[in-house]
């Protein structure tokens, strides 16, 4: 062995006709994949965060603007892919909101696109409900820069809050075609 990978070519079972069935029928795959309707899809991660701080009355509050390195209207459709927020210790779970919302918000008016409730105990991370199923280039209305408000309610339960409130990250999918 003189520093060459060896191949276990030598030791294939069957004979040259099974190798060649098997040759054929992997290129056939291969090829049916480059024929008929195509389409270009990519897949884009956005990060932020928020802090939930509760209000006297239970509420919180907090609003992210995100840009985009390229402009969204480049590509034929926008959508969300997912929406995942996770928190990281000292807290353990997301149980200390009892429910989310994250809304688009433009010139014309508001969009909901994520929701939950109900936070399941023991998870630092959790997908959201995903609320806007459609295009969400409109919400771009520079092409790179979209405005999301996150609001909510607490977990009345909860009583351990540090004074700077507890940091939650967010990941997007955003599905490109």
């Amino acid at each position: 062995m003189n520093g060459f990978i060896e191949s276990g070519a030598e030791q294939r079972v069957g004979g040259e006709r099974r190798g060649a069935r098997w040759a054929l029928l992997v290129g056939a795959a291969m090829a049916m994949g480059t024929f008929g309707c195509s389409s270009v899809v990519s897949e884009y991660d956005v990060d932020a965060e928020f802090t939930v701080t509760p209000k006297v009355d239970g509420s919180f509050f907090w609003w992210n603007e995100v840009t985009l390195e390229s402009d969204v209207n480049s590509y034929g459709a926008a959508r969300l892919g997912f929406v995942r927020i996770s928190v990281a210790p000292p807290a353990e779970d997301v149980t200390f909101v009892d429910e989310i919302l994250g809304e688009a918000v433009t010139s014309t008016g508001r969009t909901p696109l994520v929701s939950k409730s109900e936070m399941p105990p023991k998870e630092p991370d959790v997908i959201l409900d995903v609320l806007h199923d459609g295009d969400i280039r409109p919400f771009f209305e520079d092409g790179k820069k979209v405005r999301v408000e996150w609001s909510g309610r607490t977990n009345p339960n909860f009583l351990a809050w540090p004074t700077d409130g507890i940091d939650v990250a967010v990941k997007v999918r955003l599905v490109l075609d």
